[in-house]
């Protein structure tokens, strides 16, 4: 591999974490001339790489759609894949929220979507256990917000450890949205990360009803820690992409599936 391809596989590997990034800060992380890195991005946007754009480029949501593996998962290009299918599945869920309930948040892009479009003042009591999540939440006034503390995972933004789970487990609310990798009909629920998995479960237990937020592009996509069974969800809300096979398997399992 030459120099240029070299350089160019450290460009895609950047935008791999940071979804938008400009030619300065690109020149200065690779020590090459701005013109050498806007040649490179011109390059990488011919091949549908990149979007590119006076001053920088953003990643092309559907190139890492494409490269992206069912266990690969990195929160900033997650962030903006499906943006709008995600958005409408938050306002949606939104739509469930009673004022002075409890809830449980989980981790994953789907619920910062969700925490983004919660309104303030509606007295909520919220437990979250996400860094990203708990950023949105910070900025409405009129809610509390229960925070459980642990281990940092920077690709989730999850914070995890044995007394966050006790602590949840402890605790009670009327609704825990969960979001996951992966719906299967079969194999069930699953997240790329296992140390996900007894937070969520936790979640789903100490909840009255636990509402599902799963982009179409999830169904009969298989991630490697299994989660729990469809049945543990009450609700699912997801878009119009839904396979029909999908939307068939969930109404006859007796759920309630919201599409949006």
């Amino acid at each position: 591999m030459g120099k240029i391809d070299r350089r160019r596989d450290k460009i895609i590997s950047l935008f791999k974490t940071n979804s938008v990034l400009s030619i300065k800060a690109l020149s200065e992380t690779l020590k090459v001339s701005t013109m050498t890195v806007r040649r490179d991005l011109e390059y990488l946007a011919g091949q549908g790489i990149v979007q590119f754009y006076h001053g920088g480029a953003v990643v092309d949501p559907r190139f890492l759609e494409k490269d992206a593996g069912p266990n690969d998962y990195y929160l900033q290009q997650q962030a903006i894949l499906h943006r709008e299918e995600k958005t409408l599945i938050a306002k949606k869920a939104v739509e469930l929220l009673l004022p002075q309930e409890t809830i449980m948040l989980d981790s994953g892009t789907s619920i910062y979507y969700l925490a983004r479009e919660i309104p303030a003042n509606r007295n909520l009591t919220i437990i979250c256990w996400s860094l990203n999540v708990m950023q949105e939440l910070i900025q409405k006034t009129g809610n509390n917000i229960l925070v459980q503390g642990g281990i940092f995972h920077p690709e989730t933004q999850m914070c995890e450890n044995n007394l966050s789970v006790d602590i949840i487990k402890n605790s009670r609310a009327s609704k825990a949205f969960i979001s996951a990798g992966g719906f299967h009909s079969s194999l069930g629920i699953t997240s790329a990360f296992h140390y996900e998995v007894e937070t969520k479960r936790a979640a789903i237990k100490s909840s009255m009803s636990s509402v599902l937020l799963i982009d179409s592009s999830k169904f009969g996509k298989v991630c490697s820690a299994h989660i729990t069974e469809v049945r543990d969800f009450r609700i699912i809300i997801t878009d119009s992409g839904i396979p029909p096979e999908y939307k068939e398997f969930i109404l006859n399992s007796g759920l309630e599936l919201i599409i949006v």
